[in-house]
C-alpha cells in the first residue's frame, strides 16, 4: 500500500497522517488483495475541512471520495465510510458477475442433455414453439 498526503491551506500534521493511514488500511485489508495507491488531500476553507481520497486498486478499479465538515478527523471518518461502501459494492459486483442464465442458455442445455431420449412429434412442435418464443423475446 502506498499513501501520499497533500495539505492545502493548512500545516502538515503527522498525527492526521497516521490517523488517516491506519483507518484506511483497516478497511482496505478487508476488500483489496493487490497493491493499492491512495492519495489523500486535506484542505481548509474557513470553517470547512475537506478530505479528498483518490484510490487506485490493483484489481483495476479507481474511486474518488471526498467529504466536508467542520472537523478534519470527522471528514476522514466519513471518507473512510464512503470508501468502504464503494469497495463493498465493487466486491459484490465481482462476486456475482455471472448473473442468471438466460432462456437461450437453458434451451441450449436442454438440446445437449436430451439427445439420446426418444421424442414424438408433439414434443418437437412444443420445442420449436418455445425456441421461436425465445428467439423473438
Amino acid at each position: 500500500m502506498r499513501f501520499q498526503f497533500s495539505f492545502k491551506h493548512m500545516d502538515s500534521s503527522e498525527a492526521l497522517r497516521n490517523y488517516a493511514e491506519t483507518k484506511i488500511k483497516q478497511e482496505i485489508q478487508k476488500f483489496a488483495t493487490k497493491p493499492v495507491e491512495c492519495h489523500l488531500t486535506f484542505a481548509v476553507d474557513r470553517y470547512n475541512h475537506t478530505a479528498h481520497l483518490s484510490f487506485n486498486g490493483g484489481d483495476g478499479f479507481a474511486f474518488q471520495v471526498d467529504h466536508t465538515c467542520t472537523d478534519m478527523y470527522g471528514s476522514v471518518d466519513h471518507v473512510v465510510h464512503k470508501l468502504e461502501t464503494q469497495l463493498r459494492k465493487q466486491k459484490e459486483k465481482l462476486k456475482h458477475h455471472k448473473g442468471q442464465k438466460s432462456k437461450r442458455d437453458i434451451v441450449n442445455i436442454m438440446e445437449k442433455s436430451f439427445d439420446s431420449v426418444e421424442i414424438d412429434a408433439a414434443d418437437i412442435l412444443k420445442y420449436e414453439a418455445a425456441k421461436r418464443k425465445v428467439s423473438n423475446g
